[in-house]
C-alpha cells in the first residue's frame, strides 16, 4: 500500500467530466519487421510478460473513508488483463486522418477509476502494413518522464515477438 502524494491526488480532485486528468502515448509500428508476424494474442502476451516492470499497471486506488486523507494505490487483487488491453480496427482508408479520430475516441473516454487506472488500445487496419498502439495512463499514476520509462519498458523486445 502507498499513500498518493498531494501532487498526485491533485489530478484526481482537479478531473472533471470534460477534462481528464489522463496523458496518452501513441505509437505507430511497421509490424511487416516483426519475427513470426503480428498477433493481437502475441501484443497481449508480451503486455502480460512487461506488467512486472510497470507497478502502476498493477495498482488501483482505494479512497480513504470520508476523503480524511488522500487515496492510496494497492495492488489489485482482482486484476484482469481483458479490461486493459484492447483492440480496434481503424476505418478505411486508414491513414493519418482516420487514426487521429480513433486516437481522440480513446482519450475522451475517462478510466475506470476502480481498476488500475491506464489502457493499452492496438489499432489495426492503418495503412502500409501498420499498427497503431495508444497507451493511456491517468496523470496521477505517472508523470511525464515516468510515462516515457513506461514506454522504454513496453516496447522493449516487442519488434522481435
Amino acid at each position: 500500500m502507498e499513500r498518493l502524494s498531494g501532487m498526485d491526488a491533485t489530478f484526481l480532485y482537479l478531473e472533471t467530466d470534460a477534462g481528464h486528468m489522463q496523458i496518452a502515448l501513441v505509437g505507430i509500428y511497421d509490424v511487416s519487421t516483426m519475427r513470426d508476424g503480428y498477433s493481437f494474442e502475441k501484443f497481449k502476451q508480451h503486455m502480460a510478460d512487461r506488467l512486472q516492470v510497470v507497478p502502476p499497471f498493477r495498482r488501483r486506488l482505494v479512497e480513504v473513508p470520508f476523503q480524511f486523507h488522500h487515496p492510496v494505490w494497492i495492488e489489485d487483487p482482482d486484476f484482469d488483463l481483458d479490461r486493459h488491453v484492447r483492440r480496434v480496427t481503424c476505418p478505411a482508408p486508414g491513414g493519418r486522418r482516420e487514426l487521429g479520430e480513433v486516437t481522440a475516441e480513446i482519450a475522451s473516454v475517462p478510466l475506470d477509476r476502480d481498476r488500475p487506472l491506464w489502457e493499452a488500445w492496438v489499432i489495426e487496419g492503418l495503412k502500409h502494413d501498420r499498427v497503431g498502439l495508444v497507451i493511456k495512463v491517468h496523470h496521477a499514476a505517472v508523470d511525464g518522464a515516468g510515462g516515457a520509462d513506461i514506454d522504454s519498458k513496453l516496447s522493449t523486445d516487442v519488434a522481435n515477438r
